[in-house]
């Protein structure tokens, strides 16, 4: 009956061993051609030459015998109830991560609806205070229309003197004449109350 090849990875969960030291137990045994367990370690000499020259990749594999003969059974056992233990730890981290995962995804979610509502109230006080400035905007102003006087002369008419002279006069000693068919002035915030 012949014993099974073991991969160096396969050897590693086997044995409870790190892949380096399978790795470093199969290359002691490989380079002495002499060693008595050269006969469990595939391929041979004459095989890794052959690889080696063509440039291609192989896989070491070990007989289980020998690996088991090199390493004790005792850190398989050690590595497997280490390794049972860690599997619960590893399924308790994972469920309080996920726990506060969700935790953190709701408060994500809470965060985004005030933003909205913030956003909201913003643009409803934006239209508020678009809304009254438009009711508090002065009116707007009259522009005066330009009188246009047709004189031959570049000289003003004894007339527009006149009448200038008396407003001059008047603006002096602070008479002022009152036409009665002038509407009342309306106040500085009349056309608030309208």
């Amino acid at each position: 009956m012949t014993t099974p090849l073991l991969t160096i990875a396969e050897a590693a969960t086997r044995t409870g061993r790190s892949h380096s030291t399978v790795r470093r137990l199969i290359k002691t045994i490989a380079e002495a051609a002499s060693h008595p367990d050269r006969a469990g370690i595939e391929p041979s000499l004459k095989e890794v030459d052959a690889f080696k020259k063509k440039g291609e990749n192989f896989t070491w594999k070990i007989r289980e015998d020998v690996l088991l003969r090199n390493f004790a059974s005792a850190p398989t056992v050690e590595k497997k109830s280490h390794s049972d233990s860690s599997s619960g730890l590893t399924e308790d981290i994972l469920k309080i991560l996920r726990r506060e995962l969700d935790l953190k995804n709701q408060q994500i979610e809470k965060q985004w609806d005030v933003i909205q509502s913030l956003n909201d109230r913003l643009r409803e006080g934006n239209i508020l205070m678009g809304s009254l400035q438009q009711r508090l905007a002065p009116p707007a102003a009259e522009s005066p229309t330009p009188v246009t006087v047709d004189t031959p002369s570049m000289e003003p008419s004894i007339e527009i003197k006149r009448a200038t002279k008396k407003k001059v006069m008047e603006a002096k000693h602070g008479v002022f004449k009152k036409d009665s068919t002038e509407a009342p002035k309306k106040g500085v915030l009349s056309w608030l109350f309208r």
